[in-house]
């Protein structure tokens, strides 16, 4: 199944989304031997990629084995002796247990003598509108062989535009959970942040274009379990940041060669006091080798009083609130007295007990919604436009804008019809009306729904099913609900005034700006009662 593009602030909020939208719509296939859920052609954006660090719940990530891989790929390696250290699993994907034959390392830093990195700076430098900035990282010349280290993510383009580069990975086969959530995003977030800094721009967006998007059987339970405990709760909302990396590009290599020195110096002996403050001023390069500290004390035995006594040293940094997850996982009592009062404030929202509304899903919600959708459509069939768009479309919305108006001015609700039955009946009617608009317009509607969608759009219930499964994400800001209907109104006298007599773009634009605001209402009135979900009709 083809997929238009997914926006997400960051990379947790795009797995927990994709998980979902794997384990409900993937594909279920057997290839090399394993069964799978797959979604081809998946694009996935994300918005701030320097979000990296994954927080969430039954997740059981390890931010150090993430980060040790990026330092090694950085460093343009691929040797195991040094990696399987930080994720033990690595020889798994090698023929000979001592190096990845793909590794994207030597293949960033030295393909047959070129420095992808140096080659991509230079063009960038020179033309900053440039094309050109593409990185390789498949090989025809000795990929097409049986291996198990083939390499997945196949290129990447660098585009600034408007100030900020933007990033595009392509890759070919893209398991969510060891690949794009277990080291992709955060990875290519590193890099990203790296070259933004040495071209001096701002980092952009990072687009993700997966032929294969999928999930191993192997890992669909925890990934209904991640799916159905996730919440957006994030630590970057508690003024936290990433330790910002500052090292010259002429400086890169000698300083990386020096940050491997100081990290064996670690991992040999972790109770020596580190070195590194005397060696490397980078924030995000002494923090990373302060993790490495911290992961090879706890290996060699330091328990959870000195782990958090190490961890009270750290800055008030994602990875630091990574690491204390991480260690929370099997010492809960360091997080239940952490002196940074960010990462305290930050760990106390993400462990209050889930409400009513937090357990219940929005993949509730949205089947809820689709069940009335077809319920309704399969009795009253084109009714609801038999007479066209001002006697019928508009005028079915304009009676449902006016209950919400009247709801919100005196708070009551008719028998027979709850303020959330309005706001659904409201969603459904705007996502037809765009339906409605693709039928009747010159828009290219692939941008809007995928190849082979059946037509007229809007007489098809698959196509209002695909509507509703992209909606874009909300932001969960507690907004009272009298102001989401204040959006409301002004937003359908904007549609209203504009049918009939603006440019097709123009009226298919407001149309979507509604049907998006009339989702935020069904999701508001549902999260302040979740048991009214059984009630719609």
């Amino acid at each position: 199944m083809s997929m238009q593009p997914t926006r997400h602030r960051n990379a947790s909020a795009a797995t927990a989304a994709g998980l979902s939208q794997l384990l409900s719509r993937g594909q279920a296939l057997h290839v090399r031997g394993k069964e799978i859920r797959e979604i081809r052609n998946n694009i996935i954006v994300l918005e701030r990629p320097v979000e990296k660090v994954l927080i969430m719940p039954h997740r059981g990530n390890s931010v150090f084995a993430a980060l040790a891989e990026t330092m090694w790929v950085l460093a343009g390696r691929n040797d195991l002796g040094w990696l399987k250290t930080y994720l033990r699993r690595a020889p798994d994907f090698s023929d000979d247990g001592q190096t990845w034959r793909a590794g994207y390392g030597p293949r960033l830093r030295n393909w047959k003598g070129v420095d992808q990195i140096e080659e991509v700076l230079k063009l960038l430098r020179d033309e900053s509108t440039s094309r050109r900035a593409v990185m390789s990282l498949y090989d025809p010349a000795v990929d097409f062989v049986e291996s198990k280290d083939i390499p997945c993510n196949n290129w990447l383009h660098w585009l600034i535009r408007d100030g900020r580069l933007h990033l595009n990975i392509g890759v070919r086969s893209n398991d969510i959970v060891w690949g794009f959530s277990g080291i992709n995003a955060f990875e290519w977030s590193v890099l990203h942040e790296l070259m933004a800094f040495w071209v001096g721009v701002d980092v952009g967006e990072a687009t993700y274009f997966a032929s294969s998007f999928h999930i191993y059987k192997d890992h669909y339970e925890r990934a209904e379990r991640i799916s159905a405990a996730f919440r957006p709760i994030y630590c970057y909302d508690h003024g936290i940041g990433s330790p910002k990396f500052s090292t010259p590009w002429r400086d890169f290599g000698k300083t990386i060669s020096t940050w491997f020195e100081l990290e064996a110096e670690i991992r040999k002996n972790p109770d020596t006091t580190s070195q590194a403050e005397n060696y490397i001023k980078d924030q995000f390069l002494k923090t990373s080798l302060e993790m490495m500290r911290l992961y090879n004390g706890a290996a060699a035995g330091w328990d959870g009083g000195r782990i958090g006594e190490q961890l009270a040293k750290m800055p008030a940094t994602d990875l630091t609130v990574a690491a204390y997850e991480f260690f929370g996982r099997k010492h809960p009592d360091i997080l239940k007295a952490i002196p940074h009062p960010s990462i305290s404030e930050f760990f106390a929202r993400y462990q209050e007990p889930a409400t009513s509304s937090d357990a219940a899903t929005i993949v509730e919600l949205l089947a809820a919604v689709k069940s009335l959708h077809k319920r309704k459509d399969a009795a009253y069939g084109t009714a609801w436009k038999k007479r066209g768009e001002f006697t019928s479309v508009l005028a079915n919305i304009a009676r449902k804008v006016d209950r919400l108006a009247q709801f919100n001015l005196n708070g009551t609700e008719l028998a027979d019809e709850s303020a959330i039955d309005t706001a659904v009946d409201l969603f459904v009617y705007a996502a037809k009306y765009v339906l409605f608009l693709l039928e009747h317009s010159d828009v290219c509607w692939q941008e809007i729904l995928p190849n082979g969608s059946p037509t007229p759009f809007s007489d098809h219930v698959v196509n209002f099913d695909w509507l509703l499964d992209h909606m874009p994400e909300q932001v969960l800001d507690k907004t009272p609900i009298k102001e989401t209907i204040n959006k409301i109104i002004p937003a359908f006298e904007e549609m209203h005034d504009l049918a009939g007599k603006s440019s097709p773009v123009e009226r298919l634009r407001t149309a979507i700006k509604f049907k998006d605001i009339s989702f935020a209402l069904i999701e508001a009135l549902y999260r302040l009662d979740p048991q009214k979900l059984a009630t719609i009709r």
